[in-house]
């Protein structure tokens, strides 16, 4: 296999069709990216750690139950003042943006209610100039944390790893108890509400993608992914060997899944190419793969800013803090001009759609995640390439049919 996905031959066919779509290696346009350039998104994302706590011991954690990459164990838990002066602050350092998405993480986020209803009752008077997500392991659905819920209006990303005798293999509390039944409550009572949720499942040996892909489409969620555990290959419930290859092919299986749902003018729920779909589309390049430190920024419980969450703890990636002057917004500019795509990305076929692939997980799991990332970016071209003579029907993916 050539890059452990594509077989030789089908390498050159693969970049035979990226010159076809425009998307042809090192083509990239240049641009700069200062506020007030046309390319600057002007949507932003800051992902917050609302706490360090969790309820749950989950043993594949890539965030390790918390601690992130802070040397020793700390409790530390956002602030309804910080979590105040976060939305406040953002209008003021990044005028240029239209629109920002704050996104609760954790530890387990509805730990934390005082700064969450802090920031949502800051937000509320700008009228649609925030909105409000939040990772959560569901376990949490008392009347106070639902009523937070409905009140930002959440987009809500629920871990659910499958059945009760799957999920509660890994997914159980510090005192081991299993969480499978807790979490369909919450499921029910935000549906109650109308939140929009997404299913997000982990895959690791022993459950397929095929598997948990099969299991999120049976419950009543608006958006569904499933994806492999994000940890070293060479950690016990990592995937590999068969498992790696039936993943790719389960892969592709949800790629025609998609085709077939598009052609019936529906929009997948299982959404992974869709991004990258309306990229082949308009014809635009990734100058990176997240846009981290420019349209996407992390904040620690303690309002050091990051260019990503999940570098909490990482002295090389703190831009400053959210109580300082603004200079994280300067320094996250400065941290992604050098950390542009590597040396080795530039000769990857799928640099245009991948960006350079995520700085925080490639630390992580290496050349397995570039793998992950590669699989995604060829099911995406086989999805375009299958709408070359109406690429009107793809209009369908951004909402528009």
């Amino acid at each position: 296999m050539g890059s452990g996905i594509l077989k030789k031959e089908e390498t050159t066919n693969q970049a035979s069709t990226s010159e076809k779509l425009g998307t042809k290696k090192n083509s990239r346009t240049k641009r700069s990216f200062a506020p007030g350039n046309p390319n600057f998104s002007e949507r932003v994302e800051i992902l917050v750690n609302a706490t360090q706590k969790c309820n749950l011991y989950c043993s594949y954690c890539f965030v390790d139950k918390g601690k992130f990459n802070y040397e020793s164990n700390r409790l530390q838990t956002l602030s309804p003042k910080t979590a105040k002066h976060l939305v406040e602050t953002l209008p003021k350092k990044l005028p240029w943006a239209k629109h920002f998405c704050i996104h609760f993480y954790g530890g387990e986020p509805l730990l934390n209610l005082p700064a969450i209803n802090a920031a949502i009752q800051t937000a509320l008077p700008k009228g649609n100039l925030f909105s409000f997500a939040i990772t959560t392991n569901g376990t949490i659905s008392t009347k106070k944390a639902i009523n937070t819920l409905k009140k930002g209006r959440f987009n809500i990303v629920l871990s659910i790893d499958g059945p009760e005798h799957i999920h509660d293999t890994y997914r159980r509390t510090k005192q081991g108890a299993p969480t499978h039944k807790k979490v369909l409550k919450f499921l029910e009572k935000t549906r109650n509400e109308k939140l929009f949720v997404r299913g997000s499942s982990v895959v690791r040996k022993g459950w397929s993608l095929q598997e948990a892909h099969a299991y999120l489409k049976t419950l009543p969620i608006d958006a569904i992914k499933a994806q492999a555990v994000r940890l070293p290959i060479s950690n016990p419930i990592a995937l590999s060997g068969k498992e790696r290859n039936d993943y790719f092919k389960h892969l592709k299986q949800i790629g025609e899944e998609t085709i077939e749902g598009i052609n019936q003018d529906r929009n997948p729920k299982d959404d992974r190419f869709t991004n990258r779909v309306l990229q082949l589309l308009c014809k635009t390049t990734r100058e990176s793969f997240c846009g981290a430190g420019i349209r996407t920024f992390g904040m620690s419980s303690d309002g050091t800013m990051l260019p990503c969450v999940l570098l909490a703890g990482k002295k090389s990636a703190s831009l400053g803090n959210i109580n300082d002057d603004g200079t994280w917004v300067k320094q996250g500019l400065a941290w992604a001009n050098k950390h542009k795509p590597r040396k080795e990305c530039q000769d990857c076929w799928a640099l245009p759609l991948c960006g350079g692939g995520c700085p925080a997980m490639l630390s992580v799991c290496g050349e397995d995640e570039c793998e992950l990332v590669r699989a995604n970016c060829e099911i995406a071209l086989e999805i375009y390439a299958s709408f070359l003579n109406n690429p009107e029907d793809l209009l369908v993916l951004s909402g528009v049919s």
